[in-house]
């Protein structure tokens, strides 16, 4: 792929999100496909699907990447997101059950398994290449979920999901280049730029909303490039802040269960700030604990967790680089 086609696939994915999130948060009026902004003192209506924005500014840039010459990781970077985008817009549309979903989100790694576009031999810090044949495509199928809900669990306010994951995704972008992964990379960057043209619409105060939809494609795009460009454990470190982020939500709430369902909450909004719950049986997250100190304008919030996804992926780098003189 030449440099000139790289630059038009991305300005092609960043034009259409934006036009498309334009579009979305002018037209959008179904109750059914409208959700409350609880952390506004009026609690407007916003469009809740905007993440249909950059999932078609996606899928756009990499389908005519793969008839470029994607090859096999071309095509599981567009088949393996959006099965999972499409599972995200059915929960949008109508609420799944906590237990079924995380079986259905195993769905996305269905692809890369039929197309064997993986290698059962991780690459860890330290030890170099281990052997887990049995055992891994089993752990590649369950990423899916646990990446999907743990990316979910971040996308709480404002501009929170784009920020929060836009440093992993860069991140990912320069060490799939690095390692020879192309299309990766690709995916990575195009997907950057629809989240960026996504983010104007979403920025606070938010005209669109991501949904499940759009949580679930980022989710698919990073786990789908995790595995095909063997960087599994430089991904999860670049993740820890959402990871730890639902691991404490599970962990708190007593299992897995729809925060819906919940009469606690682990923040509130008082004068237009967030406070941190002062009661220890609320449910831990990640906004909790960043409001813990003072409270905090949402668009602030947003900003930390930003912060938090640079400092994750500089140890992220790190340890891909204590992987590199290993291998060496």
């Amino acid at each position: 792929m030449s440099v000139a086609e790289f630059i038009l696939l991305t300005l092609l994915s960043f034009l259409s999100s934006f036009l498309l999130s334009r579009a979305i948060a002018r037209n959008i009026r179904s109750p059914m496909l409208m959700g409350v902004d609880v952390h506004k003192p009026n609690r407007p209506h916003v469009p809740k699907i905007g993440g249909l924005a950059f999932t078609l500014g996606y899928s756009a840039a990499m389908i005519l990447n793969w008839f470029m010459g994607g090859g096999v990781a071309g095509l599981v970077l567009i088949v393996s997101p959006i099965i999972a985008a499409a599972i995200g817009l059915l929960e949008d549309v109508k609420e799944l059950n906590p237990y079924v979903k995380p079986l259905l989100l195993l769905l996305p790694g269905i692809p890369i398994l039929i197309l064997s576009a993986y290698s059962p031999y991780p690459i860890i810090p330290l030890l170099g290449n281990i052997r887990i044949t049995i055992i891994y495509p089993v752990l590649m199928l369950a990423a899916y979920t646990v990446v999907a809900n743990a990316v979910n669990s971040v996308d709480v306010l404002n501009g929170s999901l784009a920020l929060s994951t836009l440093p992993v995704l860069i991140l990912l972008a320069a060490v799939s280049w690095i390692e020879g992964g192309l299309s990766q990379a690709l995916a990575c960057i195009v997907l950057s730029a629809s989240l960026l043209g996504f983010l104007r619409y979403n920025w606070y105060p938010a005209r669109v909303f991501s949904g499940n939809i759009g949580s679930n494609l980022i989710a698919a795009v990073i786990t789908t490039v995790a595995i095909t460009a063997r960087i599994e454990v430089v991904t999860l470190v670049a993740l820890l802040p959402q990871i730890l982020n639902e691991f404490f939500i599970i962990v708190s709430m007593g299992g897995l269960k729809s925060g819906k369902s919940l009469a606690a909450r682990p923040i509130r909004v008082v004068g237009g700030m967030i406070v941190s719950s002062s009661k220890l049986s609320d449910p831990i997250t990640l906004v909790r604990l960043i409001t813990s100190q003072r409270p905090m304008g949402e668009a602030d919030v947003s900003k930390r967790m930003a912060l938090l996804g640079v400092y994750s992926s500089i140890l992220a780098l790190i340890t891909y680089l204590i992987m590199r003189v290993k291998l060496a």
